[in-house]
């Protein structure tokens, strides 16, 4: 039987529009038509301010409007939770096997709520996005909730660390991995996309982040300063949209000529601006503690740019343990040097190629749609057996 996903979305955004909303959430889409093109059947329900039904790619969506702050916190969405519940009845009874996707662990009462009303052989899995255990007496509500569970996506299996030591998740046996998203970027010529940008320099570097203490730019300008004798041509251009970094980040550009020189801050650019900036790099350069995916690093690979990036658990997965590009220590100065000099010295046509084709067979919608797909069925498998001891 082919199987049946049910995707629910309770989190929104304020938005000018339904089009504006699904642009920004091009995962959430994105994700669905990767599963449906692995072979199940796909319904996503989203919250949003008001109620409305789209068929995108042959997928039902299902926009339902609560009532009820935009950021539920112990607020139950019972709209949604209704109509799920009427799906999976049905489709148990017709024999069509079906499991619900919860995106984020920031809502346990009501998925707890979900799992109380869904018929017992439907199981519940949910999904990892970047979000922190709660502390104190939220943790134990969180624990009660979440607990018992079917399955728990994370983009790499040892983020799942913090939610196992805090018994939210009780065994390992159920953490998959799954990467959250994917890029919808293409690559360009470089020469094309650098005709449009304007960016200069042999190599050129790229970094679109925050500029704020997890993305640690200060090491990345400390690095990038010392490979400059050696490179004097290198420019570095940095794309950001929070920036409490920002007057350190200036006053330690300024303290260096040839940083003056090199470094050009580019500010907050218009989405349909980035594709061409990624496509003129060629490095691109992050100094992440801690990051849910990396959506960023995702969208270098597609477009071919060359990753140097912080050593921690998702960035390992998306460069295959480093394979592609280079991984350094978080905050190691000495090694982001290293690291920026192992790919320096590779011709980086063979690099770029190999960023490419490792996102292609990985990381694209439809290989992540692949592997969804394989946990869905395993997590239907274990709640059979579960529900039949």
């Amino acid at each position: 039987d082919i199987m049946h996903i049910i995707i629910i979305n309770n989190a929104y955004g304020r938005f000018p529009s339904l089009q504006a909303m699904l642009t920004l959430y091009y995962n959430l889409t994105g994700w669905a038509e990767g599963v449906a093109a692995a072979g199940a059947q796909v319904t996503v329900f989203q919250r949003y301010q008001l109620d409305t039904d789209l068929e995108i790619a042959n997928i039902p969506y299902h926009f339902i409007t609560e009532h009820k702050p935009r950021q539920l916190t112990w607020q139950i969405p019972w709209r949604i939770i209704r109509r799920v519940r009427t799906l999976c009845q049905r489709h148990v009874q017709a024999g069509i096997p079906t499991v619900v996707h919860m995106n984020g662990f920031v809502f346990p009462i009501p998925t707890r709520v979900l799992r109380l009303m869904l018929p017992n052989s439907v199981p519940i899995v949910v999904q990892h996005h970047g979000e922190r255990a709660m502390r104190g007496w939220k943790q134990r509500i969180q624990r009660a909730a979440l607990r018992g569970l079917d399955g728990y996506l994370f983009a790499a299996k040892p983020m799942a660390q913090e939610w196992l030591d805090a018994g939210i998740i009780a065994s390992s046996h159920d953490v998959y991995d799954v990467m959250e998203g994917s890029s919808l970027f293409t690559y360009q010529d470089r020469a094309s996309a650098r005709a449009i940008t304007g960016l200069t320099g042999n190599p050129i570097l790229f970094w679109a982040g925050n500029l704020d203490s997890n993305k640690d730019p200060l090491t990345i300008l400390n690095g990038f300063e010392r490979i400059l004798p050696a490179f004097p041509d290198a420019r570095l251009y940095m794309a950001y949209r929070y920036d409490s970094l920002l007057a350190e980040v200036q006053a330690r550009i300024a303290r260096s000529q040839a940083l003056t020189q090199s470094v050009t801050l580019l500010g907050q650019l218009a989405r349909e601006q980035i594709p061409d900036y990624f496509n003129s790099a060629d490095f691109f350069v992050q100094g992440s503690a801690k990051e849910g995916s990396g959506l960023a690093v995702l969208d270098a690979l597609t477009c071919g740019v060359v990753p140097v990036i912080t050593d921690i658990p998702s960035f390992r997965v998306l460069t295959d343990n480093g394979r592609i590009g280079a991984l350094w220590p978080v905050g190691d100065e000495e090694r982001f040097v290293a690291a920026l000099r192992h790919v320096l010295a590779q011709p980086v046509q063979a690099q770029s190629a190999a960023a490419r084709q490792f996102f292609e067979q990985q990381w694209s919608f439809a290989a992540i749609g692949r592997r969804a797909l394989q946990v869905y069925e395993m997590a239907w498998q274990r709640r059979q057996e579960k529900i039949a001891t």
